[in-house]
């Protein structure tokens, strides 16, 4: 009996420490908010997520994600005839369907959603693109992908883009399905399948050593997602995320070699805020302190996005820098239309919800609307933040 009991304590034992070194129930989304989230009507969650009138894109999705990604160049601005960039839009539907399907609690679509990730799974979907990085922190980069901007111009072929967009599509749905589909039909054989998929791309994932902005903050998002699905402790790598942050948010409001992007400074500066606020909220859900002076840095960021789309020649103290660019004269290549953004955009939502006072807050309420693609799913992390961020602060 005593021995039985000794059992019991030790499984209770395992099981809080597992529950506690994964410190949330998503990485990116504290509890708190999550739970709020969830207790919200359905009617006020489907009108503030913005899907009155939305019909899921089955077309675009049942395309089916390429076997592989292939011919990126270094600028990217040659997606039209990529090979398999086409997995970039079906991946950004599954995306705003998954979240439709959250929101309506639509069981249909859900089993739809679902079984796409088995077919792609079970047809090895992407696996075919080159394979650029490693998890061998020695050697994370394979030799042969080095050298993009080889071309200062950005015109050279570029395999580790190639690489880079494959992971982004796979991580996104690998952290779709932990907070979407880990417990759906617990004992369907579809899972084991799905899962033996996304461990074959594990090894592509670089080790998160040192921060930078971009590739989902220097690799750190995948890598603090893998360590959090495995139950690891992870809370030390969120600590070097947040300080790593702090120092690529500088005090003039400025992105390290972000804001510097020649004519798509504005976009780069996007994507850095993009990470940013997700990075708070990671921060958030991990119980970890945020350097001092982080938030006030972050806001006079957000604050010289705000005024750079109003005026583009805000941004150009930085951007006539060009890092990795083309010159801007003071015209930034991004869309005139809040709504049109998806990649990275739940930092507009995170943002409202956060800070509700603030005056881009108020510029961001005024400029988007329910058509908002950014309210429907997100290309970097996949799960619908937009949505959860928007119907939280607009109670």
């Amino acid at each position: 009996m005593k021995k039985l009991l000794g059992i019991l304590v030790l499984g209770l034992i395992l099981s809080s420490t597992a529950i506690a070194n994964q410190l949330s129930k998503s990485p990116f989304i504290p509890d708190d908010v999550y739970d709020e989230f969830n207790k919200l009507p359905k009617e006020h969650k489907i009108k503030f997520c913005g899907f009155e009138y939305f019909e899921p894109n089955n077309y675009t999705i049942n395309k089916d994600l390429a076997p592989r990604i292939f011919g990126y160049n270094s600028r990217m601005d040659n997606w039209k005839t990529v090979e398999g960039a086409y997995s970039r839009d079906v991946f950004r539907h599954y995306t705003y369907s998954v979240t439709f399907a959250m929101v309506t609690e639509n069981d249909s679509v859900k089993e739809f959603l679902f079984d796409k990730l088995y077919i792609w799974a079970k047809n090895n979907a992407l696996s075919k693109t080159k394979q650029c990085y490693t998890n061998n922190p020695e050697n994370s980069i394979l030799d042969e992908c080095e050298g993009e901007w080889s071309d200062s111009d950005g015109q050279d072929l570029a395999p580790i883009k190639d690489s880079t967009v494959a992971l982004e599509i796979i991580m996104g749905l690998n952290y779709i399905y932990n907070l979407n589909f880990s417990d759906y039909k617990i004992n369907d054989s579809r899972h084991e399948i799905i899962n033996e998929w996304f461990k074959s791309f594990y090894k592509r994932i670089k080790p998160a050593k040192n921060f930078y902005m971009g590739n989902s903050a220097g690799f750190f998002f995948p890598n603090i997602a893998l360590r959090h699905n495995a139950n690891k402790k992870y809370k030390g790598m969120v600590k070097k995320l947040v300080k790593g942050a702090n120092k690529w948010i500088l005090k003039d409001g400025s992105i390290k070699d972000r804001t510097t992007r020649g004519n798509r400074a504005l976009w780069y500066h996007h994507n850095g805020l993009g990470e940013a606020f997700i990075i708070l909220e990671i921060a958030k859900a991990a119980n970890v302190k945020l350097p001092k002076n982080y938030e006030k840095k972050l806001l006079k960021a957000v604050e010289l996005f705000h005024d750079s789309f109003l005026d583009n020649s805000k941004i150009e103290p930085w951007a006539k820098k060009q890092h990795n660019s083309q010159a801007s004269n003071g015209v930034q290549k991004f869309s005139k239309e809040l709504d049109y953004i998806s990649f990275n955009g739940p930092w507009f939502h995170i943002m409202q919800y956060r800070y509700p006072e603030h005056r881009t807050t108020k510029f961001l309420k005024s400029h988007m609307t329910h058509r908002a693609k950014s309210l429907k799913g997100d290309e970097v992390i996949g799960i619908g933040m937009g949505c959860i961020y928007n119907a939280l602060a607009n109670q």
